[in-house]
């Protein structure tokens, strides 16, 4: 299969939370890129939602549920391609 993304999402494991109106929710990333990543959730979240998610130290990044199927949820990130890149840094070292 072939892979559209103009980015492409690189392997993780960083633990991180999701705030879904008003709560936050445990998830662990399995993957990310600058654009978005998977999560995988114990809960499902509606597509379109907004919501936020903070990634271990990282910092916290705005996003929007763009699938949801099961224990995992793919996000796309809101945020400043910059600072998500500097993140995407530090969670590579």
């Amino acid at each position: 299969m072939e892979n559209k993304r103009n980015n492409p999402r690189e392997p993780a494991r960083a633990k991180a939370r999701l705030l879904v109106d008003g709560q936050w929710h445990d998830c662990m990333i399995t993957n990310i890129s600058i654009a978005g990543g998977r999560l995988y959730l114990r809960m499902s979240v509606p597509t379109g939602k907004a919501v936020r998610i903070q990634i271990a130290d990282y910092g916290q990044y705005d996003a929007t549920v763009v699938w949801c199927d099961g224990d995992e949820t793919g996000l796309k990130l809101e945020h400043d391609p910059a600072e998500i890149a500097s993140m995407l840094t530090a969670l590579a070292a």
